[in-house]
């Protein structure tokens, strides 16, 4: 039996794009296109963080965090993990990574939007320390609510 996966968190470079894209088609997040992906990483106000994991030689990273920096405001837009390494905590020492980066650097607030029936990355959020403040109904193709939080430093 293998021992608990270690992980790394860094942040995003250039050569990195290709695995991005690899990584985000793998968590099934299948609405960001690679020129998205490749758009929202070359923006001034961009943030990414990847988990690689820890055994030598890894070439390819295992987690993400897509999030852009609006004066104050971290907006969190996409977070993923490959399939076969989640509910192992990737998740959130990214987020737990990104917040406090943020914050050291004068974030007041990180907000993000998710579908009310994704009741884990819910409970991730809420250990994080994010609230509801708001609900689109019917928001999502499949007809499920968005709900939008919000997370003060």
């Amino acid at each position: 039996m293998e021992g608990p996966v270690e992980i790394s968190i860094r942040g995003f470079h250039p050569t990195n794009l290709p695995g991005l894209v690899d990584l985000v088609a793998r968590t099934g997040a299948a609405e960001w296109s690679p020129d998205q992906i490749r758009t929202a990483v070359e923006g001034a106000v961009c943030r990414v963080r990847l988990a690689w994991e820890g055994r030598p030689g890894s070439d390819r990273p295992v987690g993400f965090v897509l999030a852009r920096r609006i004066l104050e405001t971290v907006e969190i837009d996409l977070v993923g993990v490959d399939p076969s390494l989640r509910r192992q905590g990737v998740a959130r020492l990214l987020l737990t990574d990104l917040l406090e980066a943020e914050r050291s650097i004068g974030a007041a607030e990180a907000r993000l939007e998710l579908a009310a029936g994704n009741e884990a990355a819910f409970a991730l959020y809420a250990g994080l320390g994010f609230v509801v403040v708001g609900r689109r109904e019917r928001y999502y193709p499949d007809g499920d609510d968005a709900l939008l939080l919000t997370a003060r430093f």
